[in-house]
């Protein structure tokens, strides 16, 4: 399966991976390792998880809400 991040997805990203790393340093990787994580299962297993509509599902990461 392939994983597309619309452009605002990713700016949301990566303002919360700056956020986490001003928080704690290192924090934000390791958020970042979380959602890249996360990612790979859904690619691994697309209907795996909770239907929150006809076309998405809700995947949430171990660690970070």
């Amino acid at each position: 399966m392939k994983i597309n991040f619309l452009e605002i997805a990713q700016i949301e990203l990566d303002g919360a991976i700056e956020y986490y790393n001003y928080e704690v340093p290192g924090l934000g990787d390791t958020f970042l390792t979380e959602v890249l994580n996360a990612l790979n299962r859904i690619g691994e297993f697309p209907e795996a998880w909770q239907p929150c509509s006809k076309r998405t599902r809700r995947c949430q990461t171990r660690r970070f809400p």
